[in-house]
């Protein structure tokens, strides 16, 4: 399963019309959305998940509610950084937000989020832990020391001006959450953030191909 460069996080509440903007993001080309209410019941994030049309819920990874992961056919589930890891038939991911955790890393993830790596746009007073210069270091280091560890997302007051320093830094991609939500209209804010990820992507990709050429792997 390919893994996109940038993740949409729900926001933490619940809103009234909030399984149509989701359907929106996805009609507009959002290819992978976090479903986290921390505040909600398993019942209450079932209702808002059968609101939303299946077509979509091969896109939507769950926080929270492991229970409800037979009841509708998901991308995921998200563990937050102690939870015990679940079992599950789609990506398994988690949540991290201290370097030892990050180093230390040997669960079988597809991916993990860390942060925050700046401060919180949704969460004051979340701020930082770690340098950038010292988070990139050991970004580094971790993917010349073996190709098989998982993907990792930054997470915490991502912008669109900041993207292409996390990329810089090693990060695989970038989680978004306040700076969408935060917005009078989500649908259009995530369009902006789409033309920033094209680039990027592009960018990596010519990259990927000229350090091909320069090692003489290309086909």
């Amino acid at each position: 399963m390919e893994h996109p460069l940038a993740i949409l996080i729900s926001a933490a509440s619940l809103r009234d019309g909030e399984a149509g903007i989701i359907s929106d993001l996805f009609e507009v080309g959002l290819q992978r959305f976090h479903l986290r209410k921390p505040d909600a019941t398993a019942s209450e994030v079932a209702k808002l998940l059968g609101q939303i049309p299946d077509i979509y819920h091969g896109r939507i990874v769950l926080h929270r509610f492991p229970e409800l992961i037979k009841d509708f056919s998901l991308c995921g589930y998200h563990h937050y950084s102690k939870e015990k890891l679940v079992e599950t038939k789609g990506t398994i991911s988690r949540s991290l937000h201290k370097l030892d955790e990050l180093k230390n890393l040997n669960e079988p993830l597809d991916y993990c989020f860390f942060g925050p790596v700046y401060e919180s746009i949704s969460k004051k007073g979340y701020i930082p832990k770690v340098s950038l210069p010292e988070l990139g270091g050991l970004l580094y280091n971790l993917k010349k020391e073996s190709s098989k560890k998982p993907l990792i997302y930054a997470l915490g007051g991502v912008r669109r001006r900041k993207i292409p320093e996390l990329f810089n830094l090693g990060f695989d991609g970038v989680t978004l959450l306040g700076s969408i939500w935060g917005k009078k209209d989500p649908v259009a804010a995530f369009e902006r953030y789409q033309f920033i990820e094209r680039s990027v992507w592009a960018q990596k990709e010519k990259e990927k191909g000229i350090l091909q050429r320069l090692l003489g792997k290309e086909d």
